[in-house]
């Protein structure tokens, strides 16, 4: 239907473009006269009449909202069918995934067929196959078209012994595998054992006679999920997966019907190993034919409009003559809007600039070309190319010639492939293009042209370039870190550091090759850091202090940072040291400071008191009863306001009760003694919570050596001030209106400018923009009282322009009346801190990647080898060669198992112990069990955590000890038991391993091995240095201690 309407739409808008570039002109030309009004002078007649002026304009306006609705919808359905093409490519993908694992694994299988057509390890190859995979559900062997070995055997006894080449319900897909002589998929068929599969059978062939068939089922919600299918939202897409019935010759379907749902539009793909075909339809298409419909609506009702409205307005030409014209400006407006419009339309559905699109016959020539290679062709070539022509002879570079005729013929031999190229000429600087060649297929598969996309890429190539780029600078910035910087392994082996690092030491690079980190220390030192360094081995960081001494004896303060990181699949240290002697030099200074502070307050000749809201006394000093006269017996019945004259009782509760309403306050007032004499004391209060009770801490100065104090206390705050001023730290100091006032030395280093360049600036405007909100949160607590100190953190300007990173410890400085005369901030550039710890930050996200991304690799390579070594194991027929296989196939699961574990736990660089063995143990048992014998396994392991140094010679010990149990011990019996108990403690392990077996003959001599099995069992006690105790008399009984390296109990 709008096709159709389309198509009508069309013409009109042919008929209304010959009216405006013919009949409109000659129109305008006689009406248009002083104010651009359609009429003609005063008397004369209107060249059309009213009602075919207003149909005219109803139909114009009609036509282009037609117009716009009709690229509306294109536009719609082109998106709608380029993005049900990606999501069929998408589940294809996945469908043909499935088919390639299937077939992996149904050729795996069917090497356990030999040439003598004899089965071997059916059972644990099949397993393999079935952990190892998400799409196969059922394995199956098919000797002479009867099913005889299935795994998992649970659940599918019923196809044991079903023959289906009798079967004329499944016979004929068999024998199409057959005749393929390649893997053929059937179904999806009902099973005998219930639900529905598709199911891929291989034929076997043996001197070119087919043996049987290696069968791999794969169930249908099996297939349908790994297609990724209903990830798709069931309101936009309708999925249908079809075959044609062998024996009927129908279409049949297997995923739900949507009865609403036709098939007469719509994208499918077949699979040949199945013949089955995907259908999928866009079932939300609605969406472009209502917008149509409603665009088009509304321009028919505007149309209508319009025209009413010019017929009404032409009938009153003169009521109406200057609102016409307005309408007419707007008529002449809408017009240029709408060329406007169809521009913008037109640029919207031409291609990006940075890609171009053109596609080719078979004999090269054109189809059809975007505006923008029509463009490039000119620029690069000078050529003007046209549809139908061959696109080679536009292009005068024979090189280039060659090329494109070689990538033209990949393409038309039905190949999809795709390149990067680097191309300019002298007409066009050099760029990055990405070129990607697609087949142009007709409905019976042939080829019949090419699509050539090019897209310009230079920007994401130099993007590229831009990151390693910074890779380098990030390695420079390393070398640039002011302190040492250090990487060395468990031995003590430097493997990195910085030129800093030579410079403080005066070692040269080849002496650090060979230097021990402990080398750089004291000897009254060294017993501290390697308990350190081996700290960081264990915990995974550590951090000291030491001093670092140099080539030529000079010792250096140093804070020294560690961190355990896997490089190169070692465990190394890695850290930095920063030079502390100034810090050092300020704690000294500081704790000099703390003890004269101490002095102070011990020293003062005033009095101390501690008392409750309802004046209970809890703390005083003895200058208080010494002053007073008052003994500690009376003081505890005291009340503070009795010390008081009468006069002056009603201030004093007046000040205590401020207190504790606005958290301080102070006074000055007679106190009076036991003995009725009065001295002037300056009291002071602060609210503070003591023991979960609102209580006031005071003191009281007598105020006769006020004059003698305050010079003390100036002469103190002076000092306090010099300190500050000259510490690392630099200083400012603000009024009450944060107006700087003092400004430290280190400041100046720190921001650029002098003291007299920023006395007078307001604080904030050191402040970076985007930091100044929330730091003037933090002004507002100190200036309005809500808190004495703060800490802020934000970025700040620099007088060079630059913006840096700081840190400021603020506090308010108060006068006797509580009022806040001085903002004091201390101030730290931490710019280059934050830098190196981002750097280590990125670094040990990197390593911990690289560690189980080897530790997966490790796994899987293991695995392989087992496989290959399985197979080979399989072709011998020597029973001693095919043990000795056994024992190596063995000893290579309980690495591997080692690794698995590695790589599925957290930590990267530990195993769980008990986890392990669980997993080893019935595995090594069961490849060594014959089922004829009754061997008991008695297993009591603790849980705890084990490194991989100590983890794998456990494993291969254990598998050993298992081994040779079963070999030797229980020869001539079918009954016995094999114990193993593990026990731990904070620094060792301890197994036992027993076995009531025959024991050890006069022949054999466990100290003094002679067999491989003794010698790797003594050589895993050695690598763990282990202590044991054996006892092989009429059994063998093992019992062996050995220190843990990094020991962690798990709770259960």
């Amino acid at each position: 239907m709008i096709e159709a309407f389309l198509k009508i739409s069309l013409k009109a808008l042919i008929l209304i473009r010959i009216y405006f570039s013919y009949i409109e002109p000659i129109i305008l030309r006689k009406v248009i006269l002083k104010s651009g009004v359609i009429f003609l002078n005063k008397g004369t007649k209107t060249i059309f009449s009213p009602i075919l002026s207003g149909f005219l304009v109803g139909i114009f306006v009609f036509c282009i909202g037609l117009m716009i609705a009709s690229l509306r919808y294109q536009v719609l359905i082109q998106h709608q069918e380029r993005e049900s093409k990606e999501v069929l490519e998408l589940v294809e993908q996945n469908i043909e995934r499935t088919i390639q694992e299937s077939y992996s694994a149904a050729l795996t299988l069917a090497l356990t067929v030999n040439d003598e057509g004899e089965v071997k390890n059916f059972n644990k190859i099949a397993e393999t196959l079935y952990k190892n995979s998400n799409v196969v559900d059922v394995l199956e062997l098919v000797p002479d078209g009867i099913i005889k070995y299935v795994y998992p055997l649970e659940g599918n006894e019923s196809v044991i012994g079903y023959d289906i080449l009798s079967d004329p319900k499944v016979n004929a897909e068999v024998l199409k595998a057959a005749e393929l002589g390649n893997i053929y998929f059937a179904g999806p068929i009902s099973l005998k054992q219930g639900g529905q599969a598709v199911i891929g059978r291989l034929p076997i062939t043996i001197d070119e006679e087919i043996w049987g068939y290696s069968a791999i089922l794969i169930y249908l919600e099996t297939l349908i999920e790994e297609s990724g299918i209903h990830q798709f939202s069931k309101d936009r897409y309708y999925f249908q997966l079809s075959k044609v019935n062998p024996n009927t010759g129908e279409e049949e379907f297997f995923l739900p019907v949507n009865k609403e749902v036709e098939l007469n539009s719509y994208s499918s793909i077949n699979f040949p190993e199945g013949d089955w075909r995907l259908y999928t339809k866009r079932i939300d298409v609605d969406f472009a034919e209502t917008s149509f419909l409603v665009i088009a609506l509304s321009s028919l009702l505007g149309g209508l409009l319009c025209g009413f409205i010019t017929t009404k307005f032409l009938r009153r030409p003169k009521e109406l003559e200057e609102l016409l014209k307005q309408n007419t400006e707007k008529l002449l407006l809408s017009k240029e809007k709408f060329r406007k419009n169809s521009e913008l339309l037109q640029s919207i559905l031409e291609s990006p600039q940075d890609m171009i699109i053109f596609s080719l016959d078979t004999n090269y020539n054109y189809l059809a070309f975007t505006t923008s290679h029509k463009k490039m062709m000119k620029k690069l070539w000078g050529q003007d190319i046209e549809l139908g022509k061959n696109m080679i002879e536009y292009v005068p570079d024979q090189e280039i010639k060659k090329q494109l005729k070689t990538d033209f013929d990949r393409a038309l031999r039905g190949e999809h492939f795709d390149y990067i190229q680097k191309y300019g000429n002298k007409n066009f600087p050099d760029q990055y293009w990405e070129n990607r060649f697609v087949p142009i297929m007709s409905k019976d598969n042939s080829v019949v042209g090419l699509t050539l996309y090019v897209t310009n890429i230079t920007d994401r190539v130099e993007a590229e370039k831009e990151i390693t780029l910074e890779k380098q600078i990030s390695d420079s910035i390393i070398n640039s870190l002011p302190g040492v910087f250090y990487l060395y392994n468990k031995e003590g082996k430097f493997y990195r550091w910085n030129k800093n690092f030579e410079e403080v030491v005066g070692y040269t690079a080849q002496e650090m090759e060979e230097a021990h980190p402990l080398n750089f220390f004291d000897e009254n030192e060294k017993e501290l850091l390697a308990e350190k360094i081996g700290n960081v081995f264990i915990s995974g960081e550590d951090n000291v202090e030491a001093n670092f001494v140099s080539k030529d004896g000079t010792k250096t303060p140093y804070y020294f940072t560690g961190a355990a990181i896997n490089y190169k699949g070692e465990e190394c240290l890695l850290g930095v040291g920063l030079d502390i002697s100034n810090q050092k030099n300020i704690e000294k200074e500081i704790n000099l400071e703390k003890q004269l502070s101490d002095s102070l307050i011990n020293s003062l000749p005033g009095v101390f008191y501690l008392f409750t809201k309802e004046g209970k006394y809890l703390r005083w000093n003895k200058n208080f009863e010494t002053v007073t006269g008052f003994t500690s017996e009376e003081m505890e019945t005291a009340h503070p306001i009795n010390f008081f004259d009468v006069d002056e009782k009603e201030l004093l509760a007046e000040k205590i009760g401020n207190v504790f309403v606005e958290g301080t306050d102070s006074v000055e007032a007679n106190f009076m003694m036991k003995d009725g004499s009065k001295i002037p004391y300056f009291f002071t209060g602060v609210a503070v919570n003591y023991n979960g009770e609102e209580c006031l801490l005071g003191v009281g100065i007598d105020i006769s050596e006020r004059k003698k104090a305050e010079q003390k206390h100036s002469e103190v705050l002076q000092q306090l001030q010099s300190h500050l001023y000259n510490s690392p730290l630099g200083v400012v100091e603000y009024n009450s209106d944060l107006n700087i006032t003092t400004w430290s030395k280190r400041c100046e280093l720190i921001f650029g400018w002098t003291e007299q360049e920023v006395l007078g600036k307001n604080a904030f405007d050191l402040i970076y923009e985007q930091d100044k909100s929330k730091t003037e949160i933090i002004a507002d607590e100190l200036t309005k009282g809500s808190v004495d100190s703060n800490i802020s953190h934000n970025r700040n300007y620099t007088k060079s322009g630059k913006i840096i990173d700081c840190v400021w410890y603020n506090t308010v400085v108060k006068n006797s009346s509580g009022e806040i005369t001085t903002v004091m901030s201390l101030v730290e550039d931490i710019t280059e801190k934050k830098k190196s710890e981002e750097i280590i930050e990125n670094s040990l996200k990197e390593k911990t990647t690289l560690l189980s991304e080897i530790h997966h690799r490790v796994k899987n390579n293991l695995a392989i080898v087992s496989g290959l070594l399985q197979l080979q194991k399989n072709e011998v027929k020597d029973e001693k060669v095919t043990a000795a296989f056994e024992q190596s196939i063995n000893r290579i699961i309980s690495i591997a198992m080692v690794h698995e574990l590695m790589y599925k736990s957290p930590e990267l660089s530990s195993v769980n112990i008990h986890t392990y063995l669980d997993m080893l143990i019935p595995a090594i048992a069961a490849a060594m069990n014959d089922h004829n014998r009754n061997i008991e396994f008695k297993i009591e392991i603790d849980e705890y955590k084990l490194n991989i140094n100590q983890a794998i010679p456990i494993g291969l010990l254990l598998n050993e000890l298992i081994t040779n149990s079963f070999k030797y011990a229980f020869q001539d019996q079918n009954d016995g038991y094999i114990k193993i108990e593990l026990s731990s403690s904070e620094q060792s392990v301890t197994i036992l391993y027993e076995d009531n077996g025959s024991g050890f003959g006069e022949e054999s001599n466990f100290d003094k091995p002679k067999n491989l099995g003794l010698n790797l069992i003594h050589t895993q006690l050695q690598q763990l240095d282990a202590t044991y105790k054996v006892d092989t008399e009429n059994k063998f009984k093992l019992e062996f201690t050995f220190e843990s390296e990094t020991y962690e109990t798990i709770e259960r």
